[in-house]
């Protein structure tokens, strides 16, 4: 690719960086003079109207408070310490992966004590991760799961 090819691509990217933040600073100015104070009354307020016709609203969700909800009901506690297992299981299996893609020097290797050593750090690594809520696939698996729950009392 020559230079000018790079020049006009990076002044294309520039562009679309200073329309973005026009953007943004038109929806900060608007939500100044609206006086909102949530992400919820945001997408009541400016996204709804935006998105009504062309999203279905099914795919639009409000976010839960599941803390809250578990530790109401201990039924909701055990689903959701089953949805932070499935997504350590799940990094396990993307960490191992990863490890197995790269090439190991034979010099030295510490044979099947080693091997024993990186599946159980794995693993820690694994459950730490899913602890962090970082990756959100325990947070999908419990709100989906949690939806044939009875509703909690208040």
């Amino acid at each position: 690719m020559s230079d000018i090819f790079k020049i006009q691509d990076y002044s294309n990217r520039m562009n679309i960086t200073e329309q973005n933040l026009k953007k943004m600073e038109n929806i900060q100015n608007r939500n100044e003079n609206k006086n909102v104070t949530s992400f919820d009354d945001y997408l009541m307020q400016e996204v709804s109207p935006s998105i009504q016709g062309k999203v279905s609203s099914a795919e639009i969700t409000v976010s839960r408070d599941i803390k809250s909800e578990i530790a109401q009901d201990p039924y909701r506690k055990k689903l959701y310490d089953a949805s932070v297992e499935f997504e350590s299981m799940f990094v396990k299996l993307m960490l191992k992966e990863m490890k197995n893609s790269v090439s190991k020097n034979k010099m030295i290797h510490g044979g099947y004590a080693e091997e024993i050593f990186e599946d159980m750090l794995t693993d820690e690594q694994s459950k730490e991760i899913s602890k962090n809520d970082s990756i959100g696939i325990a947070e999908q698996v419990y709100s989906t799961l949690s939806k044939s729950l009875p509703p909690l009392k208040a």
